[in-house]
C-alpha cells in the first residue's frame, strides 16, 4: 500500500516508515484527543437525531396502519352497500316475474274450472233437455276460444330467467392492485450511495491517457476524483499513478515499485494506492 499526496503538477511517492518520522512531536499528533472529542460529540448528537427519527417513524406507522384500516372499512362499507342494492333490486326483480307467472297459472287455472263445470253441466241434463245442452255447447265453445287465446298467449312468451350479470371489471380493478395505497419512504441514503444502487449512463466518451514513459498498453485498474476536480488514475501495467485534468488530459505521473491495484482519496491531498505486495507501503506526494 502507498499513500498518495496530490497536487496538480506534482506527484511523488514514499515509503511510510519515512513519513512516520517524529509524528509524535507534530501539533497534529497532540490535536488528535480534541479532535476525537469533538467527532464523538457529533457523533452522540447524530445518535440522538437518529433515536428522534427512530421515534417520529413508529409515530408516524401507528398513523399509517389506521389510514389502512380506515380504507378497509370503507371498502367494506362500499361492497356493503352494493351487496345489499343488489340483493334489494334481485329480489324485487324475482317478485315482479314471479307475479307474472302466476298470473298465468291464475288465468289457467280459471279457464279449466270453468271448463270443468261446462262439462259436468252438459254431462248432468244435456241429454234431456237439447236447448239446456244447446246453451251448455255456446256456453264451452265460448270458454274453448278464450283457452285458446290464451295458450297462444302464453306460449307466445319466452320462458323466464332470472340471473346475475356480474360487473367484472370490479374484480379485475381490485385484483390489478398490488397494494391500498403507496407507501413513501423519503430521506434515508442518497440516491448516488450504496451498493444496491443502480446507476443509468447518460454519456460515455474514450480518452487516451497513454505517455510517451509508457511501455505497455494501459490499464486503468483504479480511478478517483480529487475535490479539485482532476483525476488520478492507477495504471496497472505501466507502474504508474497518473494525475489527469478535467479535460482528461496527463498533466503529471508517479512511478510505483509495484503493480498498483486500486487508488482512493483520504485526506483533501492525499490518497492510498494498494499495490500487489504486501510489504511495500507508499504515500504520493
Amino acid at each position: 500500500m502507498c499513500f498518495a499526496s496530490v497536487s496538480p503538477l506534482n506527484c511523488a511517492a514514499k515509503h511510510v516508515p519515512e513519513i512516520a518520522k517524529r509524528l509524535h512531536e507534530s501539533r497534529e499528533f497532540e490535536e488528535f484527543p480534541e479532535r476525537i472529542s469533538e467527532i464523538k460529540n457529533c457523533l452522540k448528537n447524530a445518535r440522538q437525531s437518529l433515536q428522534d427519527n427512530k421515534q417520529a417513524i413508529e409515530k408516524s406507522g401507528d398513523v399509517c396502519l389506521q389510514q389502512i384500516n380506515t380504507l378497509r372499512q370503507q371498502f367494506n362499507a362500499i361492497f356493503d352497500r352494493l351487496e345489499q342494492r343488489t340483493v334489494s333490486e334481485f329480489e324485487n326483480e324475482k317478485s315482479h316475474v314471479e307475479g307474472k307467472i302466476q298470473t298465468d297459472i291464475d288465468r289457467i287455472d280459471d279457464v279449466t274450472e270453468r271448463l270443468r263445470k261446462l262439462s259436468d253441466d252438459l254431462n248432468d241434463g244435456g241429454e234431456n233437455n237439447e236447448a239446456t245442452s244447446y246453451i251448455g255447447v255456446a256456453k264451452c265453445d265460448d270458454v274453448l276460444w278464450k283457452a285458446k287465446v290464451l295458450l297462444q298467449d302464453i306460449n307466445n312468451k319466452n320462458e323466464y330467467r332470472l340471473s346475475l350479470r356480474p360487473y367484472n371489471d370490479i374484480a379485475e380493478y381490485m385484483s390489478s392492485l398490488q397494494m391500498l395505497g403507496e407507501v413513501i419512504c423519503e430521506g434515508g441514503v442518497k440516491p448516488h450511495a450504496g451498493p444496491d444502487c443502480v446507476f443509468e449512463v447518460e454519456k460515455h466518451s474514450l480518452h487516451n491517457v497513454k505517455v510517451a514513459s509508457d511501455k505497455r498498453t494501459c490499464y486503468i485498474s483504479g480511478i478517483c476524483k480529487l475535490e479539485t476536480g482532476v483525476f488520478l488514475l492507477a495504471d496497472n501495467k505501466n507502474l504508474k499513478i497518473k494525475l489527469i485534468d478535467s479535460s482528461y488530459k496527463v498533466i503529471s505521473t508517479c512511478d510505483v515499485l509495484e503493480y498498483p491495484q486500486d487508488v482512493c482519496l483520504t485526506r483533501e491531498r492525499e490518497a492510498v494506492v494498494t499495490v500487489n505486495k504486501q510489504s511495500e507501503d507508499h504515500e504520493i506526494t
